[in-house]
């Protein structure tokens, strides 16, 4: 029986609700005449997903997750090796060249080019964590961007139903012009007939101009609220969008440690704050690295050519020098025959020869060039002492990991004690929107008896006028208990992180 009773008063609590939104839809849009269309119907649904799609202030933090994902791919191209190339040309103008005080005598303009291809690797403890860390910095970004994603959608949701409420309203306001309206024709009739006074034909022309006043209000505040709306959708909405989500009321019976336990798994701000100080934890690990070697390794291969402009000055540096030896050679023969010795063989220079093997290395500028031996080498370096540097950013970790801990504390608190407040937020709205179905109610029926009694003479209109501001007041509070308990609900939903309707 209690259970019957309740079902009639939640019946009797959405009844208004749903018939000013079927009336609101005939209001804002008739039914289109042939040839027209209908107006753009927008659902909630529809609402996030725009708003994911173009509200730039999301879509700015949506940015971040790019650079998380370079950073991790980043943190892995450091444990491969580096490898660098490299080329250069130069030229020597001709001249005699010198070496401090050593005059090398007179050289031809010369052509030199090279290259360098090399291959480097540096290991330590820093950057087989980093990979780490970077996954870890990358899940506290996202976490962080899916934190506010759910924020966005509930700001959306919240002012969906701040629209819906406002135009809720504003069809009460309109139903309520025309309550006034027929009170004014009825306290006419009375006067024409002589049954009436001037003064109740007064009395309800004011009372009706209030009602024209709060219809101007109403749809004021429906105007704005769409633009915010829009705002956050990050479109400009359509003033003749029809907004086609409806929301029941439906009694809350979730209990106090589920709700708790949702918010604690699921809560966007909760799950960014634990991904974040895994971060920083892993962070403290790679501060801590720095006291263990580092090792290098390098491989290189270079070649180089040097040729010149002309072979003429070479060549007969190579002649001259060759006349000299030949001399000398002789010389030295005659000395040894002198000492009873056997000559050795002097050869004259062949200039053809000397040309040509000058020619020869003197050619194939700038590409042909001649590889030098590889090169390589490995090291393992240990820092004993670099002053209080390490000491100072492992202190700084460690206080880093204690701050972190202590936020994921307190925002646990902060959620477990909102999801409480919530809850019974949801359910005394619950019970308020309830109340207020039963007030409208009884406001009605007074209305209805005020108005027989003063068809029939037995009421003033000053009873009628009361009636009608009682139905009125306890019709837009009936309106805002339904949208607080929505409000609530909604504000429970983006705390828990999951939809709960």
């Amino acid at each position: 029986m209690g259970m019957d009773r309740r079902m009639m008063q939640l019946r009797g609590g959405t009844r208004l609700l749903g018939a000013m939104v079927a009336a609101l839809v005939l209001v804002i849009q008739p039914f289109p005449a042939a040839g027209q269309e209908a107006a753009p119907a927008l659902t909630l649904e529809e609402a996030v997903a725009l708003a994911r799609d173009n509200n730039p202030e999301f879509l700015s933090q949506e940015n971040d997750l790019t650079s998380a994902q370079w950073s991790v791919r980043s943190a892995y191209g450091d444990l491969l090796p580096s490898a660098n190339a490299s080329m250069g040309m130069g030229y020597s103008a001709s001249g005699e060249r010198r070496f401090q005080t050593v005059g090398l005598g007179e050289q031809p303009a010369m052509y030199s080019s090279s290259y360098n291809l090399g291959l480097s690797y540096t290991l330590n403890r820093a950057r087989l964590l980093e990979p780490g860390r970077a996954r870890a910095q990358q899940r506290a970004t996202r976490a962080r961007v899916d934190g506010a994603g759910q924020q966005l959608d509930a700001n959306v949701r919240r002012a969906y139903l701040a629209v819906l409420q406002t135009e809720a309203a504003a069809v009460q306001a309109r139903q309520e012009v025309e309550r006034t309206a027929e009170h004014i024709r009825l306290a006419q009739a009375r006067l024409d007939v002589g049954t009436g006074t001037l003064l109740d034909v007064r009395r309800a022309e004011v009372q009706h101009g209030q009602a024209e006043v709060r219809v101007v209000q109403a749809e004021n505040s429906a105007a704005a609220e769409r633009l915010s709306l829009g705002r956050l959708l990050g479109v400009r909405l359509d003033d003749e969008a029809r907004l086609t989500t409806r929301f029941e009321l439906f009694e809350p019976e979730w209990e106090r440690d589920q709700i708790v336990a949702m918010a604690m798994d699921n809560n966007p701000s909760l799950r960014a704050s634990r991904a974040q100080e895994e971060a920083i934890v892993t962070g403290r690990s790679v501060a801590r690295s720095e006291y263990l070697p580092t090792i290098s390794a390098s491989l290189g291969f270079r070649g180089d050519l040097a040729q010149a402009a002309s072979i003429d000055p070479l060549l007969a540096n190579e002649l001259a020098q060759a006349e000299r030896s030949y001399s000398s050679c002789l010389e030295q023969n005659q000395i040894r025959q002198s000492a009873g010795l056997a000559p050795v063989t002097c050869r004259p220079a062949d200039p053809v020869q000397i040309e040509d093997r000058l020619r020869t290395q003197h050619s194939g500028w700038p590409f042909d060039w001649r590889s030098q031996p590889m090169s390589a080498s490995l090291s393992i370096s240990l820092p004993l002492f670099t002053g209080l540097s390490r000491q100072h950013r492992i202190e700084e970790a460690n206080l880093a990991v204690d701050g972190a801990r202590h936020a994921v504390r307190a925002e646990e608190l902060r959620v477990s004690a909102e999801a409480e407040t919530l809850l019974r937020n949801v359910s005394a709205s619950y019970r308020t929107a309830q109340l207020q179905a039963r007030v409208r109610e009884t406001a009605a029926e007074e209305l209805r008896l005020a108005q027989e009694q003063y068809r029939s003479g037995l009421a003033t209109t000053v009873q009628v006028t009361d009636a009608q501001t009682n139905l009125g007041e306890a019709e837009r509070a009936e309106i805002g208990a339904i949208y607080d308990y929505h409000q609530s609900l909604a504000a429970l939903e983006a705390l828990v992180g999951t939809p709960l309707r």
